[in-house]
């Protein structure tokens, strides 16, 4: 497939007109703050999206707060994870594999029921691990098209003392640079960080068969991105210093470090309905309201050159990191799931849609923001970007739970599917997902879940710019998760 995704820079674009700008907002921000990847609680976890047919315990709180009113004994659930992380990047037909573990608390609720006129109640509250950015991966190719220097010469800040490219001789003040193609690239990235969950939720009855919920989430976490790129004169295409017309230049190499970290907060609420017939079916729906975010985030970035002589001029060092604040609005999103029961053995299914189009980012500020007319029409070229280029994006299951009653042993799996929310994307960039779990009571009122999770989905990334004037690279993820749960109801 001729991959025509108009991506943003991946790490920054620079706008500025007499004064250096950097800023590193681009769809993907939109994207990761709104497209969780936590496990919730294991037990959760273990059914996907399908869980929003049983909706029955702390985990109602998030996905179905109407679900609340089935739990009527207080719960206490706290729960471990763990993740494997394999990936595969392929760049410029190299592959190259990286693994990293990273271990985790998911979860501490708390349901307190009660009784009312029309039946029962309950009240949820606790911590949700809603999304963990945690991931290393490395790459590296020889390209032969473009490189990073001509790109930040092209694309950087028209203020050539403030480009980088120029303060380490790599272009001259016309910000002309010989150093085009053919250079071999790498590069080390580190992700890190949270997305965190308070919730408070209810849920009650308002007939026999019907119950009604609402809840409360607050937010708040960050994430960290540094990478260490490069790029050098593997067949020494450049062996001459011409800074007469700029047509050659003795270059060796180029070390860039990049370090972005954002400071997130946000809020939302949902609300949700749930009917049971007799005990053998569930059906619920939760609407979830659009989530405002509001980032705090800096920028930093250190560039030096080598030339073959050994000469290594001053490096490019900002002493101060670029700064600015901005907003992220995602949409509303809708889910709905049901559920049979008999002889123990419950079939489940969920489903959930979310219109990536309507993301949106606004109100930039900040103490370095020198002009802001100028980052606004940025964000509204952002914003159209987003609406040409996402769609409207999936996410459905099913799965299963059985009671085996012989046993005090409930076992559980399932399959998930999550489309890529781009309108053009590279084959397997739907996300799949296969669970297991089991639950054991230790006692009658204490039981002991575990789970494991295999997710694998492609992505198109960005070495930098965009796929007509930069590099792409594809990176393949493949989780692992294992999660331990334990529940107490008194």
């Amino acid at each position: 497939m001729i991959m025509r995704i108009k991506r943003l820079l991946l790490f920054v674009i620079i706008i500025a007109f007499g004064a250096i700008t950097a800023n590193a907002q681009f769809i993907e921000d939109a994207l990761r703050f709104s497209q969780p990847n936590g496990i919730v609680t294991p037990r959760s976890a273990s059914l996907g999206i399908s869980y929003l047919g049983i909706a029955d315990d702390f985990a109602a709180t998030l996905y179905n707060p109407a679900g609340l009113s089935l739990v009527t004994n207080t719960e206490l659930s706290v729960g471990l994870g763990f993740q494997r992380n394999s990936n595969t990047v392929k760049f410029s037909n190299f592959l190259t594999d990286f693994h990293k573990n990273d271990a985790y608390f998911s979860h501490l609720g708390l349901v307190a029921p009660f009784k009312t006129k029309l039946g029962n109640a309950a009240i949820g509250l606790g911590y949700i691990l809603e999304s963990n950015y945690k991931n290393t991966y490395e790459y590296s190719g020889f390209n032969a098209k473009n490189t990073m220097i001509a790109h930040q010469a092209q694309f950087g800040t028209r203020n050539y003392e403030d480009n980088w490219a120029y303060h380490i001789w790599l272009a001259n003040k016309d910000l002309k640079t010989p150093i085009t193609d053919s250079l071999t690239q790498q590069a080390f990235i580190t992700e890190s960080g949270g997305l965190h969950n308070i919730i408070g939720g209810a849920g009650f009855d308002v007939s026999p068969s019907i119950s009604a919920g609402l809840n409360i989430i607050a937010k708040f976490g960050e994430y960290n991105y540094l990478r260490n790129y490069s790029e050098f004169d593997s067949k020494n295409k450049y062996n001459k210093f011409d800074t007469n017309t700029w047509n050659n230049l003795d270059f060796k190499s180029l070390v860039l470090d990049e370090a972005i970290n954002q400071q997130i907060f946000g809020i939302t609420a949902s609300l949700g309905i749930q009917a049971r017939i007799a005990e053998f079916m569930r059906v619920g729906a939760t609407i979830k309201f659009p989530t405002f975010y509001h980032v705090n985030e800096e920028y930093s970035i250190y560039a030096r050159s080598e030339f073959d002589d050994g000469w290594k001029p001053n490096p490019y060092d900002p002493k101060e990191p670029s700064d600015m604040a901005y907003n992220i609005t995602s949409p509303f999103i809708y889910s709905a799931g049901f559920s049979f029961n008999a002889n123990g053995l419950t079939l489940t299914a969920g489903v959930e849609y979310f219109d990536a189009t309507q993301l949106s980012f606004s109100d930039a500020n900040g103490e370095q923001v020198t002009n802001i007319n100028e980052i606004r029409r940025y964000f509204n070229r952002l914003n159209i970007n987003i609406a040409k280029e996402l769609v409207g994006q999936v996410r459905w299951g099913v799965g299963v739970e059985w009671d085996l009653r012989t046993i005090p042993v409930v076992v559980r799996g399932s399959l998930q599917s999550t489309t890529s929310p781009y309108t053009l994307d590279i084959p397997e960039a739907t996300d799949m997902a296969f669970a297991l779990g089991a639950g054991v009571y230790i006692a009658k009122n204490i039981r002991v879940d575990g789970m494991f999770r295999w997710n694998k989905f492609n992505q198109i990334r960005t070495n930098y710019g965009t796929s007509e004037n930069g590099s792409l690279y594809e990176l393949s993820i493949n989780p692992l998760n294992i999660g331990l749960q334990l529940t107490f109801r008194f």
